[in-house]
């Protein structure tokens, strides 16, 4: 997980680089290990919201506010506002 420069993020935040756990059951059941982690990167002067979950692969560009309780599944593109489950462009700056 990659953080920039002066970024705010809310009280109760998850940021997270992998699934924690296989998504097939016989991988979970064998306990292999098998467990799919992509980066997170977070650019500079972000502001994210409380209570978001970012999920790993994904990249908010610079600048861009996510709001609070968003799902962030896919990456954000610089100056933008982006909300919701899951989390979408509102309005570009």
């Amino acid at each position: 997980i990659t953080i920039g420069n002066h970024v705010n993020v809310g009280g109760g935040t998850l940021i997270t680089d992998t699934d924690a756990h296989p998504l097939d059951w016989e991988d979970r059941r064998n306990n292999t290990g098998k467990v799919l982690s992509a980066p997170v990167i977070i650019e500079d002067d972000v502001w994210i919201g409380a209570q978001c979950i970012i999920l790993k692969g994904v990249t908010i560009g610079a600048r861009t506010v996510i709001g609070a309780g968003s799902v962030v599944t896919h990456s954000i593109p610089a100056d933008c506002i982006a909300a919701g489950n899951p989390c979408k462009v509102l309005r570009k700056n």
